[in-house]
């Protein structure tokens, strides 16, 4: 079994059920006075992660490769020129991803997290690539449409290429978010299979995170390890767990079925209270 879904049994913390932390919008505000994510200094982001990490004790480190790039593009004009040289859906994606220095900067961030995360699985979170195939087009493009089930079919085949350069770097798991759409907006999981596959390929479990939609909405899904969603499935398909929103910051706990939890702190939230409420979780 791999360290990740044996982590989901006996969660590092000791708590009853694992809960992930998403701390990196509340670690900016609070330890790096609203400033970025250092993705390109190794040690200053260990340095960053391992503070959140000694807050929260989080039973999974998530490393948003997501935002890693996000942030590549918007601080480089030449690369968000190139990324709309096309107007072909997807090329933006598939310049982002090819990019060269953001490759190398994630590749040396998880390779740092890694070799620092003890005995906490590393979770590698990327969007969907359908998600991904718009946010990258956005950047660039700010009328860009939602993608079609080809579309994301396409960006997932970019998204498979790049995933290669983790390959033995030491991911534990990978979490495909759907970001903020609904069951009816989200399009079928097979659409991403190059991405499954290159994960089961690397023995990295594969988790999808629906935070506006219940988990497992389109039932099982071949090569998927767990879903997070906003509540249970309709009818069993496999391992679940919820996103905590608001309501499980002030105070109301996810329902005792879940498997596991991940909660995003929230950038605005008060210390005090936050602190509050992690140290009553058990």
């Amino acid at each position: 079994m791999s360290r990740l879904l044996a982590s989901l049994k006996a969660p590092p913390s000791g708590r009853a059920r694992p809960i992930w932390f998403d701390a990196a919008n509340y670690g900016r505000a609070r330890l790096l006075a609203g400033q970025e994510v250092p993705w390109d200094s190794p040690a200053e982001l260990t340095a960053f992660f391992g503070k959140t990490q000694a807050m929260f004790r989080s039973d999974a480190v998530l490393m948003d490769a997501g935002a890693l790039f996000a942030q590549r593009a918007a601080g480089d004009e030449q690369l968000r020129a190139a990324m709309g040289a096309r107007a072909r859906p997807g090329y933006a994606l598939r310049t982002l991803l090819g990019d060269e220095q953001a490759r190398a900067a994630a590749a040396e961030a998880v390779r740092a997290l890694a070799a620092t995360s003890g005995g906490v699985p590393l979770v590698l979170a990327v969007p969907a690539p359908g998600r991904w195939l718009a946010a990258a087009a956005a950047q660039v493009q700010p009328d860009a449409g939602p993608p079609d089930a080809d579309q994301t079919a396409t960006a997932a085949m970019y998204v498979a290429d790049m995933l290669r350069i983790f390959a033995s770097l030491g991911v534990d798991g990978l979490l495909l978010d759907e970001g903020s759409a609904s069951g009816p907006e989200l399009i079928h999981p097979e659409m991403y299979r190059p991405v499954i596959n290159v994960a089961d390929h690397y023995e990295w479990p594969v988790l999808i995170r629906t935070e506006a939609a219940p988990a497992w909405p389109c039932g099982s899904i071949d090569g998927v390890a767990a879903w997070l969603g906003s509540a249970a499935p309709s009818e069993p398909s496999g391992r679940w767990g919820v996103v905590a929103g608001t309501r499980f910051w002030a105070g109301t706990d996810p329902p005792a079925a879940a498997g596991f939890v991940l909660a995003a702190v929230p950038a605005d939230a008060d210390p005090e209270a936050v602190m509050t409420r992690v140290r009553a979780v058990t």
